[in-house]
């Protein structure tokens, strides 16, 4: 039969258990090895003072004023110069181009505005002043008896159509190109414009 464990033997296991307890970790502290601190470089600081900071601020202002000055100066010399506004366009020639015309004045157009009646027919003057040649003289004639009323076409261009209204009998006709009326051939028809041509004169009448 087992013998039965007092309270005082229970209270002695106790009591060496737990200075076993204790023991342990102040071991393990003693084998472990100590930490070595280890000293960090000191940054080097930059240190600025407020006398170096209006210095620099003294600098860029004296420099900021003296540029000022010197653009004030510069504008006021320049306000005493004449101002040219006239401008010179030489007649520049590309290598292979034409030439370019120089500009004209404002009242040379008007006066080849005012010169050209845009209700007549043009008429070239002959080279040598002798008034409008005799073939153009009979085209004009013959083309002034009818009014040009106007162009009609299908859904190609070949079946364009001028309309033509006698001035007299206020009879239209309707020609195609190729077609003569009065010895006048339709020679090229356009949308808001047609040419007609007799011998070796042409003429366009537009809408």
């Amino acid at each position: 039969m087992a013998k039965k464990e007092t309270a005082e033997e229970k209270l002695l296991k106790i009591i060496e258990a737990t200075q076993k307890a204790k023991e342990a970790p102040a071991s393990a502290t003693a084998a472990a090895p100590a930490s070595v601190p280890v000293k960090r470089a000191a940054s080097p600081k930059i240190i600025i003072s407020f006398r170096q900071v209006n210095t620099v601020l003294a600098v860029a202002a004296l420099a900021a004023f003296i540029f000022l000055v010197h653009e004030v100066q510069l504008g006021l010399s320049r306000l005493n110069e004449d101002v040219s506004l006239s401008v010179d366009l030489p007649a520049v020639k590309d290598a292979g181009g034409p030439a370019v015309p120089q500009l004209k004045t404002a009242g040379w157009y008007l006066d080849k505005v005012a010169a050209r009646n845009i209700f007549q027919p043009y008429e070239k003057s002959s080279a040598g002043g002798q008034g409008v040649p005799s073939d153009r003289a009979a085209l004009q004639t013959k083309i002034g008896k009818y009014k040009f009323v106007g162009v009609a076409w299908l859904d190609v261009p070949e079946s364009a159509t001028v309309m033509l209204e006698n001035i007299a009998t206020k009879e239209t006709r309707f020609l195609k190109e190729g077609d003569k009326i009065e010895d006048v051939t339709v020679k090229t028809i356009y949308t808001d414009r047609a040419v007609f041509s007799y011998a070796n004169e042409e003429i366009t009448i537009k809408l």
